[in-house]
């Protein structure tokens, strides 16, 4: 194996493979990245066999070959190299070296022959989706999962189609984020669990307006094919709770407000409910809603001008999970209904109805 590649286009590559290893896997050769050059292209691969990514940059292959490198060392000289055409060359041993200007390292590494083969999805449901869109709608569901790994089906996100009708949904059982996405050109029903980890990974590769990301949707697994990446993961086993359930279908109090006015003041009143309960609570009156959060640090008064429909209502809230269900929505003005104090609160933007955001209240004396 011998190419020349851009420093640019090395970090590229190793920066987006890199995301798939795992640095607590018990095999050694799960912390590298594979290389394989033909055809004037770098392939670079990574898993932690829960998740893979193949990803292509351009070189000049001078000869042809492939080799595993060890993923923290490679990532931390490739961002350290100058700007200038790099040498990467196997020796007949597993040891790579790579030449810039007059200077070299040599790294240590696994023979290809032993990586996992990258998996090939076989599939007849998939559905393309604009990157840039696609990005949106993970960025106001994500919020919603789960760190605990002892209940897996809350780290994913469902994604249900049925009857053509798109839906990405997240809870942790105090939140819940659900968005609906039109007239995806897939033939079946689908109910499956995405992880939380592999969208989040998904979202740091995406964005681009003018690409497409093409999702296909196997037994077990999944697969995110983009330009020149490829990201598949396993799907989560379980049942994932029927969220319909939790939806109220009314309300007994709607108030509709501006979506920037509510995020601040309840971005400043969570900075004292960090200490203690984490509580702030909403006092919701007739032309305004009053945000007031007192712990040991001080207390704050927040005035936030809103037009009210049904009754007036006082309730409490995590500031953490208002702020953060707050932030995710994409609208200038939204309707926060309510049917209790008791009851969870609903974000809805006012322009559409294809995102809903749910918060479970906080119980007060």
């Amino acid at each position: 194996m011998k190419i020349i590649c851009t420093r640019q286009n090395l970090i590229q590559g190793v920066t987006t493979a890199q995301r798939a290893v795992s640095t607590k896997n018990p095999m050694p050769i799960l912390s590298g990245i594979l290389l394989v050059a033909k055809d004037n292209r770098l392939e670079l691969q990574a898993t932690d066999l829960e998740m893979g990514i193949q990803c292509f940059v351009p070189c000049t292959t001078q000869e042809e070959g492939s080799i595993v490198l060890p993923a923290k060392y490679l990532s931390e000289i490739v961002r350290r190299l100058p700007d200038s055409p790099i040498q990467i060359e196997r020796n007949q041993d597993t040891n790579v070296i790579i030449r810039y200007g007059q200077s070299e390292i040599t790294i240590n590494g696994f023979d290809a022959e032993e990586y996992p083969i990258f998996p090939k999805l076989q599939s007849n449901n998939s559905l393309t989706i604009s990157e840039e869109k696609l990005k949106e709608y993970l960025r106001q569901i994500l919020f919603a999962t789960s760190p605990d790994e002892n209940r897996p089906v809350f780290t994913g996100v469902l994604m249900e189609i049925l009857e053509g009708n798109l839906r990405l949904v997240a809870t942790d059982t105090h939140r819940l984020a659900m968005r609906q996405i039109e007239s995806p050109s897939v033939k079946d029903d689908i109910n499956i669990i995405i992880p939380g980890k592999t969208l989040n990974e998904l979202t740091r590769v995406i964005g681009a307006a003018d690409r497409q990301v093409t999702i296909s949707i196997g037994e077990n697994q999944i697969t995110f094919g983009m330009e020149d990446t490829t990201l598949i993961s396993r799907l989560i086993e379980g049942q994932f709770p029927n969220y319909r359930q939790v939806i109220p279908q009314g309300y007994k109090t709607r108030v509709r407000v501006k979506t920037k006015d509510l995020i601040e003041a309840a971005e400043r009143a969570s900075l004292l409910a960090r200490v203690g309960t984490q509580i702030i609570r909403l006092n919701i009156e007739e032309e305004k809603l009053v945000i007031t959060a007192n712990t040991e640090v001080g207390r704050i008064h927040e005035e936030v001008p809103v037009y009210l429909q049904g009754d007036t209502i006082q309730i409490a809230f995590n500031a953490v999970y208002l702020t953060d269900a707050l932030r995710a929505i994409s609208c200038d003005n939204i309707y926060f209904d309510m049917s209790g104090p008791l009851s969870p609160g609903i974000l809805r933007p006012v322009e559409s109805d294809d995102y809903i955001s749910l918060v479970l209240p906080v119980r007060t004396a």
